[in-house]
């Protein structure tokens, strides 16, 4: 192991405080002693001089309630520039628009050539210009200048019948996201079950297309039912497992991040797929059986699941996991989102430098779907009244 590896490595139990898992139960703080800092104390709330904000009431922007932009599906979108950068699966496009949402440019459509997509799954910046993924059918990453114009495509391998996309780019690589589709087949038994999804991770250079770093995490998890019916086939439902682990990944300037929330640790990776730091949380647990428990049983009878049984022996985790996701926002940090208690209704981003300096807190409703967070506004993909697609911007407040 060379010096420039191991120094970084030497920080591998980086303390920080946060309510996360742990392999054993405890409901007291973690001990002082053992670090020499504070008790361990809930990582989202507000801390003594923190920067705390909440979203505005009301979106400052919105693109897709206008018919003169619809949008069709949006698979992605982040702020860029002054303006925004959206992926519209439906068009094969990347729109681009200013700061007052007036459509500036527009980039693809459906083909295989040079800029073309058949399945524009996902866009994150790059640079002072956008990188965008048709991995699933193409198995291609295409870049494009700050004016939204064709730069060049990437191979990004074979991967087979299954999802993918761009987490983000990094210096010369992005970040791959590809997980499993469907059912396992028939080789699964019948009755309630736990299945879980892996999902795979590639660093890849796009230079050249090569892979510098490829590594599996538990995906989301799945409780199922499968029934045999009179004919003797296999029927099937499934619900996701309300505190199952769930692998999540994030890309700011300089470093992938990748873990999953049932997890401990965070691994950072630079742009040659190289682990250059282990970061562990301090940490206490946080009960919540009992309402995972309530949340379950009023989510399958809303659902209507056809059989009382997809109950019986349902994992009901004691605690909630460390956190439900990451993100690298357009004001250069890694934000990670808290995991709620089912039945509470605001949920808290918190925003952290390189150095692991919390920096910001956010406080946003827990069903809104940020997708992008910049210094003072933040990015969030809706839906209308008429179920269209919307993509919305909304003003940090005090």
């Amino acid at each position: 192991m060379t010096d420039a590896l191991r120094r970084p490595l030497a920080k591998a139990m980086l303390a920080l405080s946060c309510v996360v898992l742990c392999a054993a139960y405890r409901d007291e703080p973690s001990d002082p002693g053992a670090t020499g800092r504070p008790a361990a104390v809930d990582l989202f709330s507000a801390w003594p001089g923190d920067e705390s904000f909440r979203i505005a009431a009301e979106p400052s922007l919105v693109v897709g309630a206008d018919e003169s932009l619809p949008l069709g599906r949006v698979s992605g979108a982040v702020f860029f520039g002054d303006g925004i950068a959206i992926a519209d699966v439906m068009s094969y496009e990347v729109l681009i628009l200013d700061a007052a949402g007036r459509l500036l440019s527009r980039h693809g459509r459906k083909g295989e050539g040079p800029g073309d997509y058949m399945n524009l799954a996902s866009i994150a910046r790059h640079g002072d210009g956008l990188v965008t993924s048709d991995a699933s059918f193409l198995m291609r990453a295409t870049r494009l200048d700050a004016h939204g114009r064709y730069i060049g495509g990437t191979k990004l391998g074979p991967i087979g019948a299954q999802m993918s996309r761009i987490v983000g780019a990094f210096g010369n690589s992005v970040l791959l996201e590809i997980s499993e589709m469907g059912w396992w087949g028939n080789r699964l038994p019948a009755g309630p079950m736990e299945v879980r999804r892996p999902v795979t991770y590639r660093i890849v250079r796009l230079s050249d297309g090569e892979i510098v770093f490829e590594g599996t995490r538990p995906g989301e998890e799945q409780w199922a039912l499968r029934e045999v019916n009179d004919a003797g086939n296999l029927s099937s439902s499934w619900e996701p497992v309300i505190f199952g682990r769930t692998a999540v990944a994030a890309v700011t300037n300089r470093y992938a991040y990748l873990a999953d929330t049932d997890s401990i640790t965070i691994t950072r990776y630079d742009e040659a797929g190289t682990p250059v730091e282990v970061v562990s949380f301090e940490q206490s647990r946080e009960s919540a059986e009992a309402d995972w428990v309530r949340f379950v049983s009023d989510t399958l009878r809303a659902n209507e699941f056809r059989s009382e049984r997809l109950l019986e022996g349902l994992p009901a985790r004691a605690t909630l996991p460390a956190f439900s996701d990451m993100m690298g926002g357009a004001d250069g940090l890694l934000w990670i989102r808290e995991y709620p208690n089912p039945l509470q209704e605001e949920v808290v981003w918190v925003g952290f430098t390189e150095a692991w300096e919390r920096k910001m807190r956010i406080t946003v409703p827990v069903d809104m779907a940020v997708v992008d967070i910049a210094e003072d506004r933040v990015l969030v993909q809706a839906k209308g009244a008429l179920d269209e697609e919307l993509v919305e911007v909304y003003p940090l407040v005090r």
